[in-house]
C-alpha cells in the first residue's frame, strides 16, 4: 500500500525548519564579531583571544560539516540534526552565561561544530523530501534564510553595539533561543523516506538499488566515476568562489576604512543596503533556478562576481569602487555562488553519500578560505591590486569549470533515485494486485 503524498505545504514547513541551520549559521557568524569586540573590555579579552575565539568558531564549521554531512549518511537525517541543535544550543547558553575565556572557547565551538554538522544534513533533507519541481526553490530558500540570519543578527548588533556585555548576550540569546526553538519543531520532522529505502536496500545487500550493489555509502566513491567530476568541480567552485565572499565579508570594513579612506559608517550603510537588495534576489533565484533558464542565468550572475573583483583592480581602491564591487559582488553571487553550489551538489549524488559530499565540499572551503584570511591584511597593505587580480582570476577559473561541466548535466541522481523507486512501487503494486486475482 502506497503512502500518502506529502502536502506542498508541508514540505514548505520542512524546508524552514530544516533550513534554520542556514540561518544560525549566518546569525553566529555576523553576530560573533560584534559580541566579542563588547566583551573586550569587560572580560579583559586581548586581540590575540579574540582572534583565537573568531577563528575557532570559523574552524569548528568546517570541521562539523566534514563529519556531520558523514554522520548524516550514516546514522540518518533526523538523529543528526537533532544532535547539532542540542550542541549550538549548549554552546549559545556558553557563550550567553560564562564569563572567562576556556567557556567561551568552548562555546565557539560547540556552535561551530553544530552549526557546520547541521549544513549538509539539513541540505539533504531538504533535498530528499521536496517533490521534484519543488527541490531546487527549497534548496535556493535555505540561502534566503541565511541572509535574513545574517540581516537579523547585524540589525540586533546596530541596537545593542552600545551595551557592553549585556549587548552580547543578547547577541548571543538570540541564537540560543532560535535555536531551542527549532530544536523543539525538529522532533516532528519525519526522518527522510528515500534515505531509509536506501539504507535497507544497503543492509538486504540488494542490487535493485544500483547505490547499494556499488557501494556507493564509501567515501572513497566521492572520488570515482562518475561522480569524481562533480566532487572536484563543485569543491573548486565554491572554495574558489568563497574566497571572494569571505573576504568581502570579513574584510570589508577593513578595505573601506584603511584602504579606501572612507568610515565605518559608509560601509554599513553600503552592507545594509546589499543585504536588503540580495534577500529580495534570492527570492527571484528561487523562482528561475528550477527552470530551464538557470544557466543562463548563472552566466548572468558569473559576469557580475568577475567584473566586481576588476573595477578595484583597474581603477584602484575607492570608496566608489568599492561601492560598485559591493553591488555586483552581491547581484553575482546570488545567481553564481553558494546558492547554486547547494543544489548541484544534492542533485549530482546518490542518497547514502549525499550529505557526505556536502559536508566535504563546505568544509574545504571554509580551510581555504581561513587560508586566505591569515594573509589578506598583509597583501592589502602591500598592494591590493594583487589580491584583487587574484580573487578575479578565481570567480574566472571557478565559473567556467562549473559551466562546462553542469551546462551538460540533463538529469540528477536525485530524479532517477525517485524514479526507480516509482517503479518498483508500481511493480510491487501490479505483483501484488496478480497475486490476489490468482
Amino acid at each position: 500500500m502506497s503512502k500518502k503524498p506529502m502536502s506542498t505545504r508541508k514540505m514548505w514547513w520542512i524546508a524552514l525548519i530544516s533550513g534554520m541551520a542556514s540561518y544560525i549559521d549566518a546569525a553566529a557568524m555576523t553576530s560573533s564579531g560584534t559580541a566579542l569586540v563588547l566583551l573586550k573590555d569587560t572580560l579583559a579579552l586581548t586581540p590575540e583571544t579574540i582572534g583565537v575565539l573568531s577563528s575557532a568558531l570559523t574552524f569548528s564549521v568546517a570541521v562539523g560539516a566534514l563529519f556531520g554531512g558523514r554522520l548524516g549518511d550514516l546514522l540518518g537525517r533526523k538523529a543528526v540534526f537533532i544532535a547539532t541543535m542540542v550542541m549550538i544550543a549548549a554552546g549559545s547558553a556558553l557563550l550567553v552565561f560564562v564569563e572567562v575565556f576556556p567557556g567561551l572557547l568552548a562555546g565557539m565551538i560547540l556552535v561551530g561544530l553544530g552549526a557546520g554538522a547541521d549544513l549538509p544534513v539539513s541540505l539533504a533533507t531538504i533535498s530528499e523530501m521536496a517533490k521534484s519541481g519543488l527541490r531546487s526553490s527549497m534548496i535556493g530558500f535555505t540561502h534566503f534564510l541565511w541572509k535574513i540570519g545574517s540581516m537579523v543578527a547585524l540589525g540586533l548588533a546596530t541596537i545593542v553595539g552600545s551595551m557592553g556585555q549585556l549587548g552580547a548576550q543578547i547577541l548571543f540569546g538570540h541564537i540560543l533561543v532560535v535555536t531551542l526553538l527549532t530544536l523543539v519543531a525538529r522532533f516532528a520532522v519525519p526522518e527522510s523516506t528515500l534515505w531509509l529505502e536506501q539504507r535497507e536496500a544497503e543492509k538486504a545487500g540488494a542490487t535493485s538499488r544500483s547505490d547499494a550493489a556499488l557501494g556507493w555509502s564509501t567515501l572513497k566513491t566521492l572520488l570515482r566515476a562518475p561522480f569524481a567530476k562533480y566532487f572536484i568541480v563543485l569543491a573548486v567552485f565554491y572554495t574558489l568562489m568563497n574566497l571572494g565572499s569571505n573576504t568581502v565579508s570579513q574584510y570589508g570594513a577593513y578595505m573601506y576604512t584603511e584602504v579606501a579612506d572612507s568610515t565605518v559608517q559608509v560601509y554599513s550603510t553600503v552592507k545594509l543596503i546589499t543585504m536588503f537588495l540580495g534577500a529580495i534576489l534570492v527570492l527571484l533565484f528561487m523562482r528561475v533556478v528550477g527552470t530551464r533558464w538557470r544557466m543562463s542565468w548563472f552566466v548572468g550572475g558569473a559576469i557580475c562576481t568577475i567584473t566586481a573583483m576588476c573595477v578595484p583592480l583597474v581603477f584602484g581602491v575607492t570608496e566608489s569602487t568599492l561601492n560598485i564591487m559591493m553591488f555586483l559582488w552581491l547581484i553575482g553571487t546570488v545567481f553564481a555562488g553558494e546558492g547554486i553550489m547547494k543544489i548541484w551538489t544534492q542533485e549530482s549524488f546518490p542518497t547514502l553519500l549525499r550529505s557526505s559530499a556536502q559536508g566535504a565540499i563546505i568544509a574545504i572551503a571554509r580551510f581555504g578560505s581561513s587560508a586566505l584570511v591569515l594573509v589578506t591584511p598583509v597583501v592589502l597593505a602591500t598592494g591590493p591590486g594583487a589580491l584583487f587580480g587574484f580573487l578575479a582570476g578565481s570567480c574566472l577559473v571557478a565559473v567556467v569549470l562549473a559551466f562546462v561541466v553542469f551546462a551538460r548535466q540533463r538529469t540528477t541522481v536525485i530524479d532517477q533515485e525517485e524514479a526507480d523507486a516509482a517503479a518498483e512501487q508500481s511493480t510491487s503494486a501490479e505483483r501484488a494486485h496478480l497475486e490476489v486475482r490468482g
